[in-house]
């Protein structure tokens, strides 16, 4: 990822902005891990998802008497051996200070300033952070039926994602590995006898399950989410609950 990186003054906040597709702010405040994350999913998109070069140049720009920040690294909950990111990124963590990770009861990680290594630490301390925030579709962590989502999208960012072309798709399946929910919400909607995306994109490139387009589906069955398992678009019922990708404004 070829860094470039456009620093001010936020408030509280400094912007880098490392890629077209991430850009960091580094919050002075401090927190455990887990609120860290609450607050980078309320105000940005997630803690920080951080490549071994981002790392470098986070620590020549983060002005700390802090030895340690928090980024969106913790242990796996399925596999303790195995480390992620907070966002679903695949991003490898392969830049590990000497003997690290060395305690098993500490699952989350944080970017030491002084070598730009990472550290495991307990989740519990109060450490500054970074949070980001990523191009394309966000996964918005709330259970809302179909017209809530599209009705929270609107106000907060620009409307309910498409997912219209192999690029963008592979971009919403990206975000959907921290949804809470099996399904979610997308842009896609059945009125007046077809399907179609609220952004007014085509349909030419299709994703749907094995039953595929249903051209007449029940009436309940007329709002399009994306199977989390199957990664596939699934008629279903607007009045369910789901997380939903939104679209960012430019």
């Amino acid at each position: 990822m070829k860094a470039i990186v456009r620093v001010f003054f936020l408030s509280s906040l400094f912007e880098l902005n490392f890629s077209v597709s991430r850009v960091h702010y580094i919050a002075h405040i401090t927190m455990t891990w887990k609120n860290a994350q609450k607050y980078c999913r309320e105000h940005y998109d997630d803690l920080s998802t951080i490549s071994k070069e981002e790392a470098k140049m986070l620590s020549i720009y983060t002005n700390s008497t802090y030895l340690f920040y928090w980024a969106g690294l913790h242990r796996s909950s399925y596999n303790p051996e195995i480390w992620t990111w907070s966002g679903g990124e695949k991003e490898p963590a392969d830049y590990w200070d000497i003997g690290q990770p060395n305690n098993d009861s500490e699952t989350c990680g944080g970017l030491k300033l002084s070598n730009s290594k990472l550290h495991d630490i307990a989740c519990s301390e109060t450490l500054p952070f970074y949070c980001m925030e990523v191009s394309g579709p966000v996964l918005v962590h709330q259970n809302k039926t179909w017209d809530e989502a599209l009705d929270y999208c609107r106000k907060e960012y620009t409307d309910l994602a498409s997912l219209s072309s192999e690029t963008t798709m592979e971009d919403g399946i990206n975000k959907i590995t921290t949804s809470q929910t099996a399904y979610v919400w997308t842009g896609l909607r059945f009125m007046s006898g077809h399907w179609f995306w609220l952004s007014g994109d085509d349909l030419q490139y299709k994703a749907w399950s094995a039953e595929g387009e249903i051209q007449c589906p029940a009436e309940h069955l007329r709002c399009g989410a994306l199977d989390i398992e199957e990664k596939v678009w699934k008629p279903t019922d607007c009045e369910e609950r789901h997380n939903f990708l939104c679209l960012k404004k430019p």
